[in-house]
């Protein structure tokens, strides 16, 4: 169990982040109690507003802010109906809301928020039910205009988008000539085309913002240039960190092959800038081959003649070397990187067609309105960026975003390692003019709470950035930087369970952090719970694609199963599993080995046996002759034949089929 009077080793942090007049970004691994933080903060904020609308709580799914909001309730329901309980975590809390309930009943009645009978007045919100109410209150501005209904699966409507563009293939469209080499490119092939525009539509927030503002190409050539120079240097600066030591030796070696091979040495140590990408590119072409791997063998066509003496001793010296190499955590995959690294080159046709695509898609993004329009929906992309329209630009705010800065003083956000770009920009542009406030108003600031775990950024496929939690981590918004706090007790999971998940995934993280990359750094936990007798963690491997392995998991699971029940220190068991698909061999072990168990939304409801026979009732009525329908039917439990019965009617129905055999048979008994 937990020993709930032993503080936990961050408990100064966590007290901290209660400070209202400083902004956090807080690092809160798995099962290290984030949630009951924000609704210390959200409590403690609350009670500091004249209006309980100047603190917004963003969450991002509707479970998550439906839970921050029921638990802020219950904390003011217990505050006002229980006394201040032992612990020290819920004693804080209670207090907290306490606080609150105080702090409403000092109010003048016209102003008293009546928290118990109103909890609708609570700012919790999904970010996007937010960005929602924000086109809504200017729809103009937002291009709605008016009623839309917000769909989750948009993409019927990228489709009919994408097949709109490529009709200007047969037109003069000022852009037919770009899909025609676009086309060309993927070799006339429109069905790639089409799947590849669909996709990019779905994430139009990224590029949207770098397409469409009229530049020349000059200028667009620039900027590509620009970015590309930063993803190779980037790369290049870590290449020349890991090789550094081995500079001296990689040098020589690789100017005694390429004189070998006739061509000119390597005159010096290159740096690490992109315009000498292709001098670093050869020194990855002399440790790795064709395929990526470590060379284990070279010959003349490398450089490296046979004979005896110094070819003998200049090869053993490349075999120790990358040997050497092969020991250096990370160094393989980034060498195979930088060979795929682009040139920094205009010149390339590569370029060409970047240009042609990034005149398209303003088009393709047009489009997609126009279908919105027509069909009265959009998807949720289009409602964050109404969202930030309806807020306007730095130079030019919108009403609705001055008043939102007299009526907004705080924000929490959490899950913050998910976000995505445009939820990204819709918080800098919620927070513009925070800095000067503050500035001028030191005792009464406006402040940001971040919460997030970079290591549980998983949804990278829903266009999730852990880099932007990273940016806000280090930068913050508009000028306000974030104190940095990091939570490290678990108090979920039993000790040993917390030390192999440290050393597991501390070898899976990289060492230190990348922004550029989106890396993160791994964070050890440490767990609370004391009493862990018992708690051990197996690793089982089984190759799942074999049927003979997938039923001997499923026994190996029934195993561990009926050794937990046999424990009487066990209270619950568990099953997790990647699909639904998976659980079926697992659920027909359990009902062989005779284990109850429970599952929710598991079982389609094809597969259920109430439906199956209903699907057969209406078989059958529909048709009279549709015999297997007729048989499951008088099989089923309204009707309940047994087998012997059934063939005793099947021998009288004979040939005719079994609606007609049943009719005869009645008729004949009548008679």
């Amino acid at each position: 169990m937990t020993d709930q009077h032993q503080l936990p080793a961050d408990h100064q942090q966590r007290q901290r982040a209660l400070e209202p007049l400083h902004s956090f970004c807080v690092t809160a691994p798995a099962g290290s109690g984030k949630t009951e933080l924000l609704i210390q903060r959200y409590l403690t904020l609350l009670a500091r507003v004249n209006d309980a609308q100047e603190v917004l709580a963003i969450t991002f799914t509707r479970k998550a802010a439906a839970e921050m909001r029921e638990r802020v309730y219950s904390a003011l329901e217990r505050a006002h109906n229980e006394p201040q309980p032992i612990d020290t975590n819920g004693a804080l809390t209670w207090q907290l809301a306490a606080n609150v309930l105080q702090c409403d009943r000092q109010r003048d009645l016209q102003k008293q928020w009546r928290l118990l009978d109103n909890p609708g007045v609570f700012n919790i919100k999904t970010i996007d039910s937010y960005c929602s109410s924000l086109t809504r209150q200017m729809p103009v501005l937002s291009n709605f205009g008016g009623p839309v209904s917000p769909v989750d699966n948009a993409g019927p409507y990228y489709l009919e988008a994408t097949q709109a563009l490529l009709d200007f293939l047969e037109t003069g469209h000022p852009q037919s000539e770009d899909l025609g080499a676009l086309m060309l490119h993927f070799d006339n092939n429109w069905q790639q085309l089409e799947t590849l525009f669909s996709s990019m539509l779905a994430k139009r927030d990224q590029w949207l913002p770098f397409t469409g503002s009229g530049l020349q190409d000059s200028v667009s050539l620039e900027g590509l240039r620009h970015s590309v120079g930063i993803l190779i240097g980037d790369h290049l600066r870590q290449i020349a960190a890991l090789l550094g030591p081995y500079s001296g030796e990689l040098k020589t070696l690789l100017d005694y092959s390429l004189k070998n091979l006739a061509q000119a040495p390597v005159e010096a140590w290159p740096l690490p800038e992109p315009n000498q990408l292709s001098l670093w590119q050869r020194f990855a072409d002399l440790l790795l081959t064709g395929s990526n791997g470590w060379r284990l063998k070279v010959d003349k066509r490398q450089g490296f003649p046979a004979g005896a003496g110094e070819p003998t001793e200049t090869k053993q010296r490349l075999y120790g070397l990358i040997a050497e190499l092969d020991a250096q955590p990370g160094l393989l995959d980034e060498l195979r990187l930088l060979r795929t690294l682009p040139t920094a080159d205009q010149g390339g046709a590569e370029w060409q067609l970047t240009l042609a695509m990034g005149r398209v898609l303003p088009i393709l993004a047009a489009q997609l309105t126009v279908v919105f329009q027509q069909h009265g929906v959009v998807d949720h992309v289009q409602v964050a960026l109404a969202a930030q329209q309806a807020l306007g630009t730095d130079d030019n705010p919108t009403e609705l975003s001055m008043r939102l800065d007299y009526t907004l003083s705080h924000i929490l956000l959490d899950e913050f390692q998910d976000t995505a770009v445009n939820q990204y920009t819709l918080v800098q542009r919620l927070t513009r003019g925070w800095l000067e406030h503050n500035e001028a108003n030191p005792e009464n600031p406006r402040t940001f709470f971040i919460v997030g775990d970079g290591m549980q950024s998983i949804y990278g496929f829903r266009d999730a950035n852990v880099g932007l939690f990273m940016s806000a981590r280090e930068a913050g918004f508009n000028g306000v930087k974030p104190e940095l706090l990091e939570l490290s007790a678990n108090f979920r999971s039993q000790a040993p369970l917390v030390e192999w998940v440290n050393d597991s995934f501390r070898q899976a993280f990289p060492q230190r952090d990348n922004l550029p990359r989106c890396e993160i750094a791994f964070s050890a936990a440490h767990a609370q719970k004391t009493n862990s007798t018992g708690a051990q963690v197996f690793l089982r491997a089984f190759d799942l694609d074999e049927d003979p392995q997938r039923l001997a998991e499923s026994q190996d699971i029934v195993t561990f199963i009926e050794t937990g029940l046999a424990d009487p220190q066990c209270k619950s068991l568990a099953v997790l599993v990647r699909s639904r698909s998976h659980l079926i061999p697992i659920i027909r072990a359990l009902k062989l080995a005779r284990i109850p168990w429970h599952a929710e939304e598991i079982d389609a409801l094809a597969s259920s046996a109430v439906v199956i026979d209903l699907l057969n009732l209406c078989d059958a009525l529909h048709n009279s002759a549709d015999d297997v329908a007729w048989a499951a039917l008088l099989r089923g439990p309204w009707c309940g034949l047994s087998l012997a019965d059934m063939h005793i009617v099947a021998g009288i129905v004979g040939s005719d089929s079994w609606w007609q055999g049943m009719v005869t048979l009645t008729d004949a008994r009548r008679d």
